[in-house]
């Protein structure tokens, strides 16, 4: 999958990610997240982590990585392989400005682990998007990109003096890390010629791909499948559990966010806006737009440049 395609991805399938807690570790501990129904980002600021799900190896991430964790799996968290004590994190949590928790298990010695913790939120229908599906943890060490870098340092500098807004300010971060993370990821995939962990399977990889390189092309299932070399029927059941949206739902969607950008950065007028991305019609074109963003297209690119 083209890695310029992921801006379209992921604004075809909306993904937020919100910071939450500040973890840091002592040399000989290991803390517990208990198992919850969300899908959990560790940012290492500071140290190397030793992840351990359940029977599996531990996955060791150092200073600059980036993990995303499936939900619903109890996690251990440690400085090194073999720590002598565990904690539940519930235990040594600690509220802090904005909403955000403080989470200190080192017994008022030097952290020698430090980690920025955040949680994907579920946009307004209860889906996650590209990370439905996630079934494993995937991480990638982000330590040689530039804007990641810029990022540790300043939310160590807003985890050190909370004030207004740090929470904003920290989640903003973490999606930006988030983006590159998913980027370099789907980088690593192609490279090695495996299916990115967000999908179950690398043909679906392969129709997704179809309709973000080409969103004006005249899609359908059958199509689509083709592109897959799967079945019809085979396709349509994969895709719906990979994204947890229907491949022309997803269609659409991606018609739409391109036709929001068009609308919003350009002069374009709307009929060929409509045709340019995909939509057979105006009429069409604009029930699905006004089904999305609440108002019909002249109306919403009409309230924005006013709001300027």
């Amino acid at each position: 999958m083209a890695t310029s395609t992921l801006d379209a991805l992921l604004g075809a399938l909306a993904v937020e990610i919100e910071a939450f807690a500040i973890c840091e570790i002592g040399d000989e501990v290991a803390l517990i997240f208990p198992p919850i129904d969300a899908i959990e980002v560790h940012h290492i600021l500071e140290g190397t982590l030793h992840l351990t799900i359940g029977d599996n190896e531990p996955v060791e991430a150092g200073p600059g990585s980036m993990l995303i964790v499936p939900p619903g799996v109890v996690q251990h968290l440690a400085a090194s392989r073999n720590s002598s004590e565990s904690r539940m994190a519930a235990d040594a949590c600690t509220p802090v400005r904005d909403g955000m928790l403080f989470v200190d298990v080192t017994d008022g010695k030097e952290a020698t682990l430090r980690i920025a913790c955040g949680a994907v939120v579920a946009d307004p229908s209860g889906s996650y998007g590209p990370l439905q599906s996630l079934t494993r943890p995937v991480s990638e060490n982000l330590s040689d990109v530039t804007v990641v870098s810029a990022a540790f340092a300043t939310l160590l500098e807003e985890v050190a003096a909370p004030t207004e807004g740090t929470r904003a300010l920290t989640s903003a971060l973490m999606k930006a890390c988030l983006v590159v993370l998913l980027r370099r990821h789907l980088q690593t995939s192609r490279i090695a010629g495996t299916a990115p962990a967000m999908f179950h399977d690398a043909r679906v990889s392969r129709a997704i791909a179809a309709v973000l390189d080409r969103p004006a092309a005249p899609h359908s299932v059958t199509s689509l499948a083709k592109e897959a070399g799967m079945s019809r029927s085979a396709f349509a059941r994969e895709f719906k559990n990979a994204l947890d949206v229907t491949p022309m739902d997803f269609v659409a969607r991606v018609r739409l966010n391109l036709a929001h950008r068009l609308l919003l950065t350009t002069g374009i007028r709307v009929e060929r806006i409509a045709v340019a991305v995909g939509f057979s019609s105006r009429s069409h074109f604009s029930r699905l737009f006004r089904e999305h963003y609440g108002s019909d297209p002249s109306t919403y690119r009409r309230s924005k440049v006013d709001a300027e």
